[in-house]
């Protein structure tokens, strides 16, 4: 915390001590004293409303001030020497914006832990604007929130709160283990993956297709109000959200555009958009498109360039070589699944019937990583975020169910992750992708992945160890007669085939 007029005040450590005990001390004083009324809007989140009495802040601007005039640096005078009112009329404003700051985050927090309930992410304050209220962040709403000179000082906001349930019995799970065959449509699917991790957007001249990817300037309007506009946005020829939105009919009303075409697309605006006013209101976006772009895979010559191989059957048989190496990944991807499966079903979990934009990306950002660290192509990991985001309801239930399981599992279980292990899996990702270690790890960190990388880094050792103590079935699957059947009849033809070969 930087001090006002107190210079080098930030690289102190003992001022940052000093600076870290006031804060414990107002929050504990902030649980005395702050009021605060919270009601349910909507499942798993509340408006709290959160009034601070006058006394606290007038106290604490007191103390803030006593504590700058022994320190202050006024010119024509010696440190720590300049009359009050100077000191004030310098430094007031910083005096009370940093005080604002931590008046507003303590009280949240003492207001919290009276109400004893468990929050998900920051809240987002009701702040009154010229077009209305609107829902604003933690760092753009103290733009607008102002202590009074007098007065308690009053504010509202609204929080997602971690849902309350029990855990199914963890030891015992019955699990069937899994027989998984590489097949050639496997071997095929992993070729194409390899040569579109290493492929690229390229313009076309003719009309957009599904999965293509838009450079348009697009236009929200709501009752003919136009609330925002953005120049040379991407967008995926599919469902997808625009600013928080989700357009469903996208794809539709995108497929066979052209350059130089307009066109509209309906939208409804979300619960939890920034202006409560516009809120389950009927909204358009035009859009003006100047560029389509889409994905060309590496070509199957440079790709069987690039890794060494003379031909298309050697590539296959290499790939082959490599995916049954790997078999006890698939197989324990499939054991996973069975595991997931239970803890869903035997978990009573309520969730909203509408979900928020936050909770739709908790769930997405698990889902993104969970098909990065398989080596999906990045273009087939947008295609399923849109997809998550506009249509796929019950999966993203499920995901934000599991995340909340899992991650009660993971308490429970006392697992815990290391520098290490994560590390350790993002340079295995990079290896997937045919990317630097540091290229990884900074785009992880850029798009906001690197912290659910490490909640699911976390959540597999859980049901790793749920796996230790499962109940695994190992007994082969019995083959109808039917299929028995049919396998010796290849099994015959096969062998007619290799003696006719012999008698050649």
């Amino acid at each position: 915390m930087d001090v006002p007029g107190v210079t080098g005040g930030a690289d102190d450590a003992m001022a940052w001590a000093q600076a870290e005990e006031q804060q414990e001390k107002l929050l504990e004083e902030l649980k005395k004293e702050v009021k605060a009324e919270l009601k349910d809007v909507g499942v798993l989140r509340k408006e709290a409303q959160i009034t601070v009495p006058a006394k606290v802040i007038a106290d604490h601007m007191e103390h803030n001030y006593s504590e700058l005039m022994h320190d202050a640096q006024v010119p024509g005078f010696r440190k720590g020497r300049a009359p009050r009112r100077l000191v004030e009329k310098r430094f007031g404003a910083d005096v009370r914006e940093s005080l604002t700051t931590s008046i507003v985050g303590q009280s949240f927090f003492a207001a919290v832990e009276n109400a004893e309930i468990e929050t998900l992410g920051d809240p987002r304050f009701h702040i009154t604007t010229d077009t209305g209220v609107q829902l604003m962040e933690f760092d753009e709403a103290l733009q607008h929130l102002k202590l009074p000179e007098t007065g308690d000082f009053s504010y509202t906001c609204e929080v997602e709160i971690k849902p309350t349930f029990d855990l199914p019995k963890l030891k015992g799970i019955k699990i069937k283990a899994p027989e998984i065959k590489i097949t050639d449509d496997m071997i095929d699917e992993q070729i194409l993956r390899q040569r579109k991790n290493r492929g690229r957007f390229e313009p076309v001249d003719g009309a957009a297709e599904t999965d293509d990817q838009v450079i348009a300037d697009i236009m929200l309007t709501v009752d003919g109000e136009e609330i925002r506009k953005e120049e040379n946005e991407s967008v995926g020829v599919r469902p997808t959200q625009i600013g928080g939105i989700p357009v469903t009919d996208l794809g539709e009303v995108l497929s066979g555009k052209k350059v130089g075409d307009t066109c509209t697309a309906k939208c409804k605006i979300p619960p939890d958009f920034e202006r409560a006013d516009l809120r389950g209101k009927d909204g358009e976006f035009e859009l003006d498109v100047h560029e389509i772009k889409r994905l060309a895979p590496e070509p199957m010559e440079n790709f069987l360039a690039g890794f060494g191989f003379d031909n298309e059957k050697e590539a296959r048989e290499e790939t082959a070589a490599q995916m049954e190496a790997q078999l006890d990944q698939y197989t324990d991807r499939a054991k996973k699944a069975q595991v997931e499966q239970y803890l869903l079903e035997n978990t009573k979990l309520d969730l909203p019937e509408e979900f928020s934009g936050r909770q739709t990306d908790r769930a997405v950002l698990r889902k993104v990583v969970e098909l990065q660290q398989m080596g999906m192509p990045i273009s087939d990991v947008e295609a399923r975020i849109d997809e998550l985001r506009t249509s796929a309801s019950e999966e993203v239930a499920n995901e934000l169910r599991l995340g909340f399981i899992l991650e009660k599992v993971a308490e429970e279980l006392g697992v815990n992750v290391n520098d290490e292990e994560v590390n350790t899996e993002i340079a295995r990702m990079a290896q997937l992708y045919n990317r630097r270690f540091d290229r990884v790890r900074d785009d992880l960190q850029s798009r906001g992945l690197l912290k659910q990388l490490v909640e699911q880094i976390r959540h597999n050792k859980c049901i790793a160890q749920l796996l230790t103590d499962a109940e695994i079935d190992t007994t082969p699957e019995k083959k109808s007669a039917s299929k028995a059947k049919t396998a010796k009849k290849k099994t015959a033809k096969k062998t007619v085939k290799k003696k006719t070969t012999k008698k050649d």
